[in-house]
């Protein structure tokens, strides 16, 4: 007779995922929006592709786009500090940061800085920007929103 481990059949892989301790977590995703912009001129500017975009008028999954946007979405990090998501923000545009910000003020745009922060464990994360966080808000027009989901 042969033996099955309990981990090796569907029902075990549940028990293992129950085990796994999940950490708590924060995604970032970074969008600047307005009337009406050029889309492609912005992508040039940053050098990266946006993970969603869309012009005034667009027909989106669940509704029409009320306005212009492109956004980016960083990976979620394992971290108990929002600033640690802002850092990684921080290194990926300090080469174009003056260009961008030329871009969003000339077009009349905002930036959108939306945290969200997945929590377990009772890891309750640090929510608090330094003056440089601040800054760069200003910089960009930018304003903050942050989910907070409690698991």
């Amino acid at each position: 007779m042969m033996w099955i481990s309990p981990m090796n059949t569907a029902s075990g892989k549940k028990i293992e995922k129950l085990m796994k301790k999940e950490l708590t977590n924060i995604g970032l995703t970074f969008c600047v929006y307005g009337e009406y912009f050029n889309l492609e001129e912005l992508t040039h500017i940053t050098g990266f592709p946006p993970t969603e975009k869309a012009y005034k008028g667009d027909a989106l999954k669940h509704r029409i786009s009320e306005e212009t946007f492109w956004e980016y979405k960083f990976a979620s990090m394992e971290t108990l500090y929002i600033s640690d998501c802002l850092a990684v923000f921080e290194q990926k545009v300090h080469s174009f940061l003056e260009e961008l910000s030329a871009f969003i003020k000339t077009h009349q745009l905002t930036a959108l800085f939306r945290f969200c922060v997945n929590i377990y464990n009772e890891e309750v994360p640090a929510l608090s920007f330094d003056t440089s966080a601040l800054d760069l808000l200003h910089q960009l027009n930018g304003w903050i929103d942050i989910d907070q989901y409690i698991y």
